[in-house]
């Protein structure tokens, strides 16, 4: 059995130019993502497809598809005057349109976890539109620090922030990492923390240091009082 492991959100190639195209892939990666991860924690057998794709078109075709390489395709209504004429914070709601159109467009022809993922939408949509989450978090006993890889992604930028608690108190916490919110500009970019020496480094997926801080910067745990 196949597993649903991704969902995302674009235009339809032959319908827009690239400039447009890959304003609103940028624009918009942040919701896929959120969709993204929460798919994949359900671990949801799938019937022959391992992504759902909704896909902007100018004419959609009434009926989702599976396609060659196990991709399960929605075409939505793209209203590209209104995109163009989105005011700040406001592209959330569209977004989530045209998503939630694509995602109840495939439920009415095969089997997907359309409750789950609605209810996903509704909680970020509570949040405050935040897609943050916790990467790593690690116990770095030898310096007696804690260490947590911090992200954040939303429709401008992905940052990485780096945060160290010594005894419940921030110590450091800083971003080390500002991308384009594109998963495949900074999903290589950073992996685990690990120690060397004094040194608390931040290494990526190629093994090669992003980031490094000495734990003897730091500001020293505080007194308790007695």
């Amino acid at each position: 059995m196949t597993r649903l492991s991704s969902i995302d959100i674009y235009l339809y190639p032959d319908d827009y130019d690239n400039d447009l195209r890959n304003h609103f892939l940028f624009r918009s990666c942040y919701l896929g993502n959120l969709l993204t991860r929460h798919v994949r924690r359900l671990k949801f057998g799938s019937q022959g497809f391992t992504a759902v794709l909704v896909q902007g078109r100018k004419q959609p075709e009434k009926v989702p598809r599976i396609s060659s390489d196990r991709n399960l395709i929605a075409h939505v209504d793209f209203d590209l005057s209104r995109y163009r004429d989105l005011e700040p914070g406001e592209h959330h709601e569209f977004f989530i349109s045209m998503m939630t159109a694509g995602l109840e467009k495939c439920a009415r022809h095969y089997d997907i976890p359309l409750a789950e993922l609605l209810q996903a939408i509704d909680q970020f949509r509570a949040g405050g539109y935040k897609n943050e989450w916790i990467h790593q978090t690690k116990l770095l006993r030898g310096l007696g620090l804690r260490a947590t890889l911090a992200c954040r992604l939303d429709s401008e930028h992905f940052t990485l922030n780096l945060v160290l608690e010594r005894k419940g108190t921030i110590a450091f916490d800083e971003t080390i990492l500002d991308t384009l919110p594109d998963e495949l500009i900074f999903h290589y970019r950073f992996k685990e923390v690990v120690v060397d020496g004094t040194s608390i480094v931040v290494m990526d997926r190629l093994g090669k240091r992003l980031y490094a801080l000495d734990a003897n910067s730091l500001q020293p745990a505080p007194v308790q009082s007695r």
